[in-house]
């Protein structure tokens, strides 16, 4: 066990992964994920996220309202998720309720009916949704410079677009459930005070254990454009910079850039929130932070100023970038260390946190909680150095939004 954290046990309901691991207590946390993310809408963008609205609109025995007030009787966190690889699905109950929260996510998963009324009720909520964060300066840069730098099938908004929404069908997310929703492309995780045999049993009376075989993994997407690319909105008075650039995938190289990050990044210790923010007084917002999925990966640095000082900002991010190439200290290595342990510890804490992290890491192919702690604690100094080296000499595209 490390930081409290273990392999959960691996336990099979026919084609369904099933992810068990027991923490004493009253309460059990479930997450399901599905490898159903943006990365497979297709030819309509956002089809992916308007399933994971539909699941909550309707069964062939429950409709909407039965459906929500029948989770609410059951207990808390029911809710959904959608990212570029896969969508989860969870819900946190008492140990003695677990059977029928499980027949309760069944239902939605297997049984959902995305009835024509509800559809487009929902779809105008998607709708708003998109045009929200369109509004946001930050996210519409974030998104434009994201479908400059990837192709298809990772290019285009989680959400889709307004145009994609409207062009959508009912038809379309009964299709792309159909295909997707089979218990070979999904990972049931399991955290919390149920026995092993509890839940065997309750898996076997709610999920279904056979189905048509997992689609197969979409293709690998690919970097488009790199350099350098200016985009326009009136009357902002303030200036937007992004910059992305390709991150490796292997788990080891990946952890190394991790740690390189936390000492170059966005908290108050960071060297890059103590340039733009506290140095140079230039801006609130800084981000930093490592996007990946099972084959791709990159690096997102983000900071924000006013717009008269966009040369100083571009400058500063630049600058900042290039003068940690020439190495970290011990001194910061450690403090990034610690970050990650307390972050593992709080995983240790949450049960959602935890069912949620055993799902997705195993739906993707990625190592467990365990083995990322004891690769983590074996990258030295010199392996965080090279791997931030190695990320400035990958391709970047650098993109600013200024009035």
């Amino acid at each position: 066990m490390i930081g409290g954290l273990r392999n959960p046990l691996r336990l099979r309901h026919g084609d369904l992964a099933v992810l068990y691991d027991h923490v004493a207590g009253p309460l059990t946390a479930i997450a399901v994920a599905i490898r159903a993310g943006s990365r497979v809408d297709g030819r309509h963008l956002g089809l992916a996220h308007m399933t994971e609205h539909m699941l909550f609109q309707g069964t062939h025995a429950l409709d909407q309202v039965t459906l929500n007030r029948r989770a609410g009787e059951l207990g808390g966190e029911h809710d959904a998720d959608t990212g570029h690889e896969d969508m989860m699905v969870h819900f946190e109950v008492f140990n003695e309720d677990v059977e029928e929260a499980l027949g309760l996510l069944a239902e939605q998963l297997f049984r959902s009916t995305v009835p024509t009324d509800r559809f487009g009720k929902e779809r105008r909520v998607v709708i708003d949704e998109i045009r929200g964060r369109q509004e946001d300066p930050a996210n519409h840069l974030h998104e434009r410079a994201w479908e400059r730098f990837f192709t298809e099938p990772l290019a285009h908004p989680i959400a889709g677009t307004v145009g994609s929404l409207r062009a959508m069908t009912p038809a379309a997310v009964r299709r792309f459930i159909a295909r997707y929703f089979v218990p070979a492309n999904m990972v049931l995780g399991v955290v919390g005070g149920i026995s092993r045999p509890g839940l065997r049993h309750a898996v076997g009376r709610t999920f279904p254990s056979r189905g048509a075989a997992a689609p197969a993994v979409p293709r690998r997407p690919r970097r488009r454009a790199t350099g350098f690319a200016r985009l326009r909105r009136r009357d902002l008075t303030q200036t937007y910079l992004v910059r992305l650039a390709a991150a490796p995938t292997g788990a080891r190289d990946l952890l190394a850039l991790s740690l390189a990050i936390e000492v170059v990044g966005a908290d108050p210790d960071a060297r890059l929130f103590q340039e733009v923010r506290e140095r140079l007084g230039l801006g609130y917002d800084v981000g930093a932070s490592l996007e990946h999925g099972r084959d791709w990966a990159v690096a997102v640095i983000s900071a924000s100023a006013a717009r008269e000082h966009e040369t100083r900002l571009q400058d500063t991010v630049e600058r900042t970038c290039r003068h940690a190439a020439e190495g970290f200290t011990a001194e910061e290595l450690d403090r990034a260390r610690k970050k990650v342990r307390y972050r593992f510890a709080r995983l240790a804490d949450s049960r959602m946190e935890r069912a949620v992290a055993h799902a997705s890491r195993a739906a993707s192919n990625h190592p467990s909680l365990t083995t990322t702690a004891r690769l983590i604690d074996r990258i030295g100094l010199a392996d965080v150095d090279a791997a931030w080296r190695r990320l400035l000499a990958a391709p970047t595209l650098t993109a600013v939004l200024s009035s």
